[in-house]
Parts: structure tokens; C-alpha cells; sequence
């Protein structure tokens, strides 16, 4: 399978962001996790493209693939980012799906356990039976009016450089942006490290229409939303516990706690693991450093500020403030991984300060 797209490239002296495009795996695995009932591959916003995939994959609820994937959510919680992740994992030759060989897996958790070769072959039928080529051809216009659409609207404002500048590391990854045009509102941050290439860090931004007129619905202020999956790359893996297990040792009671504390919220959102709330508080407030350092309205910063606070990131103002502060001081630290011992104490503190007012209380 060859993954037909168009893409708009930004260049700058630094940083290098290549996007948006349309790729063939994405709307595979996405359609696929449709025809199995996951929500959040359900959300019906685009439009007429929702109602082709209806029409034309009518007849594949039963095969086999649709019905593994099914057991793979609730036997392995694959879901949400877990089936991104996979799109972006394999390759097809010659009517087969395989992995691709990495320099380090970068494949989400989730698919430790799962069958790996099993659901490759399943996959492989479906893509012959459904005859999902010849579906995914016949909408490249479609394609195209949305990654022109994302362009004009959104990313040609973004500021890749400052990624650089905020976190103190030469960019050596390569920055893609694709749309998922079945993802409904979700966006997702996925990453892969192909061996002898490149490490490949990719947004994958959500798709979603003007219903009257059938056009795609994209303005300014989902520039944030890019900023957010971007930052996910450069924060997730600090606490990957076979890299850094000090990291993950130092804040798994706090996390925990937090998590414990959080948990009809948090679980709302679909962070049901302490390790992927404490990663994307970071990169939640990094997106509100990335507003205050591009001179956004104040009444724009505080709007965001609350936004996370009602979604029970309580510890938001303080924990932009703590990296205010590494900004004002990157040159003492040199990058956002050396400040990291830094955000540990500031995890496990506000948690033993939580937990002491609960314990007054009693």
C-alpha cells in the first residue's frame, strides 16, 4: 500500500514542521475502530464522509478483524491513542501488513500482550475484502479540500522554533501533521523511531465540518491544539519507565494520590493512569507558556487556565508558574529534562499538601 497524500511544508531555520497530509493506515485503523462501536471513533462530524464509510463498509460489522478489534478493547484497553499508535506502526507489501522495525518501540503499552501476528493478518483480509484502496482513491478531492483548509486556517501560524527554544534540544525529529478524517473532535500525539531513519513525531489533528454547507470547520484557535499534540513528544517519554526509572519510581505514590483523587474527571477524559495525567498537566501547561510567549490577551490566558482547573487539573497556576520559572532559568538547567527533579517535588508536594488538609478534616 503506498500512502498517496499531499503535503504543505513550513521551513525555518530551526525546527522543521511537515504538514498536513492525509495517510492511508490513519483512516484504515480509524474506520476500522468505527465498524468495532469505539466512541471515539464515532462521533459523526464529517459530514458526508461519515455517511460513505457507512455505505460503503455495510457489509464488514461481521469480519473477523472488526470483531478482534472489539476484544482487543476490552481485553487490552486498546483505544483512543492505542489504535493511532498502530496505524502508524505498520506497513503493507503486497496485500501483507507488517511492523516496522524500530531503533526503540515506540508502539503504546497496550499492544504488549495482543497477538500481534493475528491481528496483522486480519487486517491484511479486511483491507483486500473491504476493498478499502479503492475507497480510500476515490476521496483524495476530499482529502485535499480538508489539508488545504487546515492550512490556510491553522498551521501556517504555527511557531515550530519555539518547541526548540522552550525545551533546550536541537530538533532532530521530523514534525508531520495528519488530519484524521474519522476521528471525530480527538487529536492524538504519536511517535516512531523507524530503524536508520530519522525519529518521527506526528500530530494527529481532528476533522470535523460545517454541516450545512458539508465544509471544513477549522479557525485560528486550533493552532493550540497543534501546540498540545507537538508538546506530547517532548514530555510523554520522560516518563517512560524503561528510560527513567527514577522518574517513574519518585512519582508513582503522588501520582497515584492525585490520580485517586481525580479519578470520575480524569477517567471522563480518558486518563486513567496516573503517568498519562502527570504528562499531560506538563503539556497542558506548556501550551499556556506557549500562549504567554506569543503575548496572547491575557483574558485568552486565563480563559485556558480555568478550562483545565474545571476539568479537575486543579494544580494548573502553580504548575504553569513552576515553568515560568525553568524559563526564566534554562540556562541553569540547559534543557526541560534536566528541570524534570524539579516537577517531581512539585507533584509530590501538592500532593502531601492535599493529602494533610484531607487527614485534618478526618
Amino acid at each position: 500500500m503506498y500512502c498517496l497524500f499531499w503535503s504543505f511544508c513550513i521551513f525555518h531555520s530551526k525546527a522543521q514542521i511537515i504538514g498536513p497530509q492525509v495517510n492511508e493506515n490513519v483512516e484504515l485503523m480509524s474506520i476500522l475502530a468505527r465498524l468495532a462501536g469505539y466512541p471515539e471513533y464515532n462521533m459523526d462530524m464529517a459530514g458526508q464522509y461519515i455517511t460513505d464509510i457507512d455505505l460503503h463498509f455495510k457489509n464488514t460489522f461481521e469480519h473477523p478483524a472488526v470483531i478482534y478489534m472489539k476484544d482487543l478493547r476490552k481485553q487490552h484497553g486498546i483505544s483512543y491513542d492505542a489504535v493511532m499508535s498502530m496505524a502508524l506502526h505498520v506497513k503493507e507489501k503486497e496485500g501483507k501488513f507488517f511492523l516496522i522495525e524500530e531503533e526503540i518501540n515506540m508502539l503504546r503499552e497496550q499492544w504488549d500482550k495482543v497477538d500481534k501476528n493475528k491481528f496483522l493478518n486480519l487486517l491484511a483480509d479486511f483491507y483486500k475484502e473491504s476493498r478499502f484502496h479503492d475507497f480510500f482513491k476515490a476521496h483524495q478531492e476530499f482529502y485535499q479540500k480538508g489539508i488545504q483548509a487546515y492550512e490556510d486556517k491553522v498551521s501556517k501560524y504555527i511557531d515550530e522554533n519555539w518547541f526548540e527554544s522552550f525545551y533546550g534540544n536541537v530538533l532532530n525529529e521530523k514534525f508531520s501533521i495528519i488530519i484524521g478524517f474519522c476521528n471525530g473532535g480527538a487529536n492524538y500525539g504519536v511517535s516512531r523511531h523507524i530503524k536508520g531513519e530519522q525519529k518521527e513525531v506526528f500530530a494527529l489533528v481532528a476533522y470535523f465540518v460545517n454541516n450545512n454547507e458539508n465544509k471544513p470547520l477549522y479557525v485560528k484557535e486550533d493552532l493550540l491544539t497543534l501546540v498540545h499534540e507537538f508538546n506530547h513528544s517532548f514530555i510523554n517519554y520522560l516518563l517512560d519507565e524503561s528510560r527513567y526509572p527514577n522518574h517513574v519510581k519518585a512519582l508513582e505514590s503522588s501520582g497515584s494520590y492525585l490520580l485517586e483523587s481525580s479519578m470520575w474527571a480524569m477517567s471522563q477524559q480518558a486518563y486513567g493512569e496516573w503517568k498519562s495525567m502527570i504528562s499531560e498537566s506538563l503539556v497542558r501547561a506548556a501550551v499556556i507558556c506557549y500562549m504567554l510567549d506569543k503575548n496572547y490577551k491575557p483574558e485568552d490566558v486565563r480563559k485556558e487556565l480555568l478550562y483545565n482547573m474545571q476539568r479537575n487539573f486543579r494544580w494548573m497556576p502553580e504548575l504553569v508558574g513552576l515553568l515560568r520559572k525553568y524559563e526564566r532559568k534554562q540556562k541553569k538547567y540547559g534543557n526541560f529534562e534536566n528541570f524534570y527533579p524539579q516537577i517531581i517535588d512539585f507533584f509530590v508536594n501538592y500532593a502531601e499538601k492535599e493529602n494533610k488538609r484531607l487527614s485534618n478534616v478526618k
